[in-house]
């Protein structure tokens, strides 16, 4: 998301190299060449996975009581942050001016006819103070435009995917403040507990102060599934993924719906793949939400509804109702910090609580899921990493992996740096 550009992997980190431990994997892999505005992409088979890509590997490393003692707590707080755009005033949040240097969906340079649209747009008719619930899984934007907007297309970091405009992916049921309708009343600029942007009049409805009693009384639940299909009346009504926190009553699942005069209902729904929220903290549980990560591609803050590094770690920790910030500098920041030094790998094997442990470094975070041969092994969803010093050409992961900390000790190009060398933080959740 904007809030930090945690789309480049720092330094040596992910090089792509041969492995010749007999459990590696083959993989798919990506080098993108930025050279002179160029995107110039090779393609082949490696070995560079150094872990097998299994969660239940770790199963009996896994202490359920490390949090059970504390979940009920956990839970109660998170709830009330997740509803305080409803029941708290807060700080008041003012949409970002708009600079204009941007390139469009169509790799051209704004024009000033694209930049003086949007600028207006943010010219919003009038403040308003109202409350709302997201009705759909939604992209919120940082200017109210459907446009794609790249920095720089010279840049692998500031191309495609990692487009200027999105905030983060704000999920069905979510609780906003609406601050702003824009000029072409088309956007509206909503706060939720974790972030704030621009999002689809489409997406939101409007809530008053019956709705909110009645909503936050119900008994919540959580997704533990992704692509859950919420039915209505035996019809589609709407998708949940994990991390989707939603209210029943004793007939099933309720949805929020928009009426005609642009207020939310609710709805009595049919859905498999939620429980009751928290879901229980045992190693079962853990592994059955963290392995459905493994593998999935990766999405720009939410982008075309995946997950990026610190989107993985806060749908993992909302299902067990541990309240996560959505920034992943954020997610590593607070009670529980730890600052590592270059024995970071010895220290968080020591130290770390699997599946309960934060790692990471400025613009990225990990999960700590245990140990494999006296490594540390991490969780994390990746774009990619240099290829190079100079930065023009990157390896493409892409996608949801396991790592040790020795990850990429081999690679000539970096000179035997690894993965634990530029890890900084580790944090207990």
């Amino acid at each position: 998301m904007a809030f930090s550009k945690y789309k480049w992997l720092a330094g040596c980190f992910l090089l792509v190299t041969a492995c010749t431990s007999p459990e590696t994997e083959y993989f798919n892999k990506l080098v993108i060449s930025h050279e002179a505005g160029k995107c110039i992409i090779n393609q082949a088979n490696e070995k560079i996975l150094d872990v097998p890509q299994d969660l239940r590997l770790f199963a009996s490393q896994i202490n359920g009581k490390d949090l059970r003692s504390r979940q009920k707590e956990l839970n109660k707080k998170f709830d009330e942050l997740f509803f305080s755009p409803w029941t708290a005033e807060g700080k008041e949040v003012f949409p970002a001016s708009f600079s204009g240097d941007y390139f469009g969906e169509n790799l051209h340079k704004l024009s000033q006819k694209d930049v003086e649209y949007i600028r207006n747009n943010i010219k919003y008719r009038s403040p308003i103070k109202e409350k709302g619930i997201i009705i759909r899984n939604t992209m919120a934007k940082l200017w109210p435009t459907e446009s794609q907007l790249f920095s720089n297309l010279k840049n692998p970091g500031d191309s495609y995917p990692f487009d200027s405009n999105i905030q983060s992916l704000m999920r069905l049921g979510t609780p906003v403040k609406i601050a702003a309708i824009s000029q072409d009343e088309l956007w509206a600029f909503v706060s939720s507990y974790a972030f704030s942007g621009w999002v689809s009049m489409h997406d939101v409805a409007y809530v008053n102060e019956s709705f909110i009693k009645t909503y936050m009384a119900r008994p919540k639940v959580v997704a533990i599934k992704d692509g859950i299909v919420i039915r209505y009346k035996g019809r589609f009504l709407n998708r949940a993924d994990i991390g989707t926190v939603l209210v029943r009553d004793k007939k099933g699942l309720l949805c929020p719906h928009k009426d005609f005069d642009g207020f939310a209902k609710l709805v009595s729904c049919n859905a498999s793949g939620f429980s009751q929220k928290p879901l229980e903290f045992t190693a079962q549980n853990a592994i059955k939400i963290a392995e459905q990560f493994l593998g999935q591609k990766y999405g720009w803050g939410g982008y075309l509804n995946l997950r990026d590094c610190s989107m993985l770690t806060m749908d993992y920790c909302t299902t067990f109702g541990i309240p996560l910030a959505r920034n992943g500098n954020a997610q590593l920041s607070g009670e529980g910090r730890v600052n590592l030094s270059k024995n970071s790998a010895a220290f968080i094997s020591r130290h770390g609580k699997p599946f309960l442990t934060l790692v990471g470094y400025k613009g990225h975070v990990m999960l700590y899921v245990g140990k494999y041969r006296n490594k540390p092994v991490f969780l994390h969803n990746v774009w990619g990493a240099p290829k190079t010093p100079d930065r023009k050409s990157r390896y493409v992961i892409g996608k949801t992996i396991l790592t040790t900390s020795d990850f990429g000790k081999n690679i000539k190009e970096t000179k035997n740096c690894k993965l634990a060398d530029i890890i900084t933080v580790m944090k207990f959740i």
